[in-house]
Formats: structure tokens, C-alpha cells, sequence
């Protein structure tokens, strides 16, 4: 008799995610592993996310919450042995889960690294994907070296994570990474996946404007409750990324202007939203 598949919790965090979910819910459906739950965890949307996520099966739990408070409260009601953290941005390729589940079970790992994809609609759009592929490219690059930021996994032991406190609630922005970096230090084996997850960017200004308004308002309070510093590692892969971009994209002069003009728009957005914070 073969084996019973381990159950996978898929949890979703959601605000206003109507134009997305109902992409990313039928990606999750259609996986090759049926062994999955999904829970949506909603913050209050005022939106059509909630009847969305409820007419794909999901659960949907309802909770003024943080994107890091929302996982936590996906973590504390999923029933899978391992949960894979998704954002209602994203699309699953077909076998990511399958695949991630199968190196755990095998290779007695406790996390996953999952290869992301950004794609972008219009101008904008495909500037930040562009961007944000880079960004990914140096982390590849020069991650052993440290003195960068590196991608954290999104496929976890839902044990491991409840024995090491999970997200802090606390932090508004870089609670993955804060995570991540107490799961390294206790030496827990991980692994990268092959399948992809496809992220789509924000395709207008104002919508990359507001999200790097939010990272530098959050930025003071990540380095206070996690006694972490990210500022000069930031810096370090955001000019090597705006180098790659130039030296590659040198057949699409139009795209590197405007990932060049992406990365000053991020800085002032950051440094305003800095500024904000400490005032």
C-alpha cells in the first residue's frame, strides 16, 4: 500500500484582493498534490475577496490583522503537516506543491526555497518585474558571500514553525526574513524547488509608490524588535541589482531607464517613509 500523502496548508493572507484571488485560488487548485487545505485569512476586505475565496472552497477566516499576524492565525488553524505561504498576488505553477512536499518527505528537510517569477502588465509593470528579476539574480549571485538580503523560504514544517514562536507579530515589515534568520541559526536543513511561483507586480507608480512608503515606515521597527540591520545590505543588492539591469538590458534602453528611474522612485519612497516614522 502506498504511502498517505502528507497534508499541505495553503494560507493566504487577503486585503481588497479581488482582482487577484480568483487567479491565484485556481492555480492552487489545480495542483498535482491533492493533498491540500487552503485558508484565506482577510482582513476586513470591503471588496468581493471574501465571496471569491468561499466559492473556491477556502476557508476563510475573517481578522483585523498584519500580513504577519494573518499568517500566524493561518498557522495556528491549519491541520497540514507542512503550510506554504502565498500571497493572493501569486500563481502556482502545477507542480510546486507536489514537488516541495516530496523533497521534505525525502530529503528530511524542514523548509523550502521556491524560485519566483515576476511579471508585470504595461510599462510599469514590466519595469518592476524586470527589476525584481534581478533582484533574484544577484541574491543568486552573491549570496554566499553575505552582505546582501537573501530570499527566505515559503514552504515550512508547520511544527518547526510553531516551536520557533513563528512570524513576529510586532513587525510590520521583514517579518519573513526576521523569521528566517532565527531558522538558520538553529542549523534547520533546507532546499530549493525547481517549479516556479509567478508573482505579478503593481503596473502604476502609485501603487510601487505606496508599497515603498510602507517598507520604509516599517523599516525603524524591524530594526528595533529584531535587533537586525538591513539598511546597508538593502543598499548593496539594490546597486548591484541597477547594475545588472543596465549591463543586461542594454538592447532595451527604454526598460533600463526605467528601472533606473524605479530605483530612485523606491530610494525617495523609503527614505520618506523613513522620515515619517522617526518625526
Amino acid at each position: 500500500m502506498p504511502l498517505e500523502k502528507p497534508k499541505v496548508s495553503v494560507l493566504i493572507p487577503t486585503y481588497n484582493a479581488g482582482a487577484s484571488i480568483s487567479s491565484c485560488l485556481t492555480s492552487v487548485r489545480n495542483q498535482s498534490y491533492s493533498g491540500i487545505e487552503v485558508i484565506v485569512v482577510d482582513n476586513l476586505s470591503i471588496d468581493a475577496t471574501i465571496g471569491i475565496a468561499q466559492s473556491f472552497g477556502a476557508r476563510v477566516i475573517k481578522r483585523k490583522s498584519t500580513p504577519a499576524s494573518a499568517r500566524n492565525i493561518g498557522i495556528v488553524n491549519s491541520t497540514g503537516k507542512y503550510v506554504f505561504f502565498v500571497d493572493s498576488d501569486q500563481f502556482l505553477s502545477r507542480h510546486v506543491v507536489e514537488e516541495c512536499a516530496t523533497k521534505c518527505e525525502e530529503d528530511n528537510a524542514s523548509m523550502v526555497r521556491v524560485p519566483e517569477l515576476f511579471v508585470g502588465d504595461g510599462f510599469w509593470g514590466s519595469c518592476s518585474a524586470e527589476w525584481k528579476n534581478y533582484f533574484v539574480k544577484v541574491e543568486q549571485r552573491y549570496g554566499a558571500k553575505g552582505k546582501i538580503l537573501i530570499g527566505e523560504p515559503r514552504f515550512f514544517s508547520r511544527e518547526l514553525l510553531v516551536r520557533a514562536g513563528m512570524f513576529n507579530a510586532a513587525l510590520l515589515w521583514g517579518e519573513d526574513y526576521d523569521l528566517y534568520q532565527r531558522l538558520r541559526e538553529t542549523k534547520i536543513k533546507e532546499v530549493s524547488c525547481r517549479s516556479l511561483l509567478y508573482h505579478f507586480e503593481p503596473d502604476s507608480l502609485r501603487g510601487i509608490v505606496t508599497k515603498n512608503l510602507r517598507y520604509g515606515e516599517s523599516m525603524p521597527a524591524f530594526a528595533y524588535r529584531s535587533r537586525r540591520q538591513p539598511y546597508s545590505r538593502l543598499l548593496r543588492h539594490s546597486l548591484l541589482t541597477w547594475g545588472g539591469t543596465l549591463a543586461d538590458l542594454s538592447d532595451r534602453p527604454c526598460i533600463a531607464l526605467g528601472c533606473t528611474f524605479l530605483l530612485g522612485l523606491k530610494s525617495f519612497a523609503i527614505v520618506a517613509g523613513l522620515m515619517k516614522s522617526l518625526a
